[in-house]
């Protein structure tokens, strides 16, 4: 019996997921922490998600490879979510 060889399908390398995605976060440019996709279906814009739930628009967020930065519009409120995405990150 000949020996079965798996079939691979074309895929582009964006749409592969790898094992567990991660993304080191910034807010104005300062490193907050890492974010690990664990999900198939969670994605990295799910951080500005739980930000608007948290009561905060006020930011223009972009992916930039394995970054993921957040740049406040209100620089008063830098401070409150840099804390505010420390504690999320490190409790996930």
């Amino acid at each position: 019996m000949p020996e079965q060889f798996p079939i691979f399908y074309p895929a582009e390398a964006d749409s592969i997921k790898n094992a567990h995605d991660s993304y080191n976060v910034y807010v104005n440019d300062d490193y907050v922490g890492n974010k690990i996709l664990f999900s198939h279906c969670e994605k990295i814009e799910d951080l500005s998600d739980y930000l608007n739930n948290k009561g905060f628009y006020n930011f223009q967020a972009e992916v930039e490879g394995d970054h993921y930065r957040l740049q406040m519009t209100e620089q008063d409120q830098g401070e409150v979510v840099k804390d505010e995405l420390h504690n999320y990150l490190h409790l996930r």
